[in-house]
């Protein structure tokens, strides 16, 4: 299901300070917020949720709903954390404003739970370049290249909060009507299981926010929609509307959207949130997803497949077979067996395994093609 999102109801994550934990468990973080229109109110309540994140990603759990701050004390009630930890107690540290940002430094007590997903195996992500969609709005400013310098923003953030991902990004401009039953096999086979695919469909300009005495601004909006495709499922997994908007100054030259100084405004610095914002996503959807490759060759007692030591496994790592049967007329249709044999990897490339069973059982009826996945260590 498509869903809204808008930036007074997300986080930024613009700078992070980790320090040492006082003691198990705690977590130290520093966020940061622009204050806009001289609403300092705003600005501190986003940069405590903006720590408060942080603080919960390194603890592997998640932010899910904003927080109200009482005499400096963070009131448990009214944070929701995903079921992968629970936060005991929150504490403001510091609070400091400069060149209109707020900084407020917190620690966090968050306890991991016993469901938390402890990812030991990378799954594989491709990302394509984000395509703009809205070219007759990139004229003013002369944002051509947004969608170029926005894939490499993502891909920086993607890095930062998804370290269980094997991310590469592709060349040129993947679309969704490129990826058929036949395209999603083949990246499933070349060991690419999820795709990520983003479309910048408005740049526009609303109305003169300035007064007549003030530098001419008006509001800049920008929205962007994600979709995660999973080429095993053969479908989209995850998709999603990401909306914003931000003062834009009303004059003939602004900065390029290559440069720091476009980052720095504070439509760029909304554009950088929402970015971030889509990365943390992103690393929720895939967090705990099983490892799933395809085996290229059989020989005998032995399989070889698609996965390696940069995926996280190991010599010794048991596997399980998913035999894969298709319809002779139909060959996208397939039905999935789940076979009872249960391999051990023998050796390892690092994209590549060689596994074997255990009493050097004939594998002829596991054909190129089925699917290997990890079993639990």
């Amino acid at each position: 299901m498509k869903k809204i999102v808008c930036t007074w109801l997300l986080i930024s994550i613009v700078s992070v300070l980790h320090s040492g934990m006082a003691s198990a468990n705690w977590y130290e973080a520093t966020g940061q917020a622009t204050i806009e229109r001289g609403d300092i109110n705003s600005a501190r309540q986003a940069a405590i949720e903006d720590a408060l994140q942080r603080a919960t990603l390194f603890a592997g759990a998640r932010l899910e709903s904003q927080q109200q701050v009482i005499q400096g004390i963070l009131q448990h009630h009214q944070v929701t954390l995903s079921s992968s930890g629970e936060l005991k107690q929150v504490q403001l540290l510091s609070e400091t404003h400069s060149n209109q940002q707020v900084f407020i430094t917190l620690k966090a007590h968050i306890l991991p739970t016993a469901s938390s997903c402890q990812q030991q195996v990378r799954n594989s992500l491709l990302v394509s370049p984000i395509y703009l969609h809205a070219r007759q709005d990139a004229i003013y400013g002369q944002l051509f290249q947004l969608g170029e310098h926005s894939s490499r923003q993502l891909l920086s953030h993607l890095k930062d909060f998804s370290p269980n991902l094997l991310i590469q990004n592709l060349p040129e401009t993947l679309h969704p009507e490129h990826l058929t039953a036949a395209a999603a096999e083949q990246f499933f086979g070349q060991g690419q299981q999820f795709i990520l695919l983003a479309t910048i469909n408005d740049l526009s300009l609303g109305e003169k926010t300035s007064k007549f005495w003030q530098n001419r601004v008006r509001e800049r909006f920008f929205s962007i929609d994600v979709q995660l495709y999973d080429t095993y499922e053969r479908r989209v997994r995850f998709q999603q509307e990401y909306r914003t908007s931000s003062q834009w100054p009303d004059e003939n030259s602004t900065p390029s959207s290559h440069s720091m100084a476009f980052w720095r405004m504070p439509y760029g610095q909304k554009i950088d949130q929402l970015l971030r914002t889509v990365a943390l996503d992103i690393e929720q959807q895939t967090a705990c997803q099983p490892l799933l490759g395809q085996i290229r060759q059989v020989k005998q007692q032995q399989i070889q497949f698609n996965l390696g030591a940069v995926h996280g496994l190991k010599v010794g790592d048991q596997i399980r077979l998913i035999q894969i049967q298709r319809d002779p007329q139909h060959p996208e249709i397939r039905r999935l067996l789940d076979s009872p044999l249960q391999l051990t990897i023998t050796d390892l490339t690092p994209e590549g395994a060689w596994a074997a069973s255990p009493s050097l059982q004939l594998l002829n009826h596991i054909q190129p093609g089925d699917i290997v996945t990890l079993l639990g260590r």
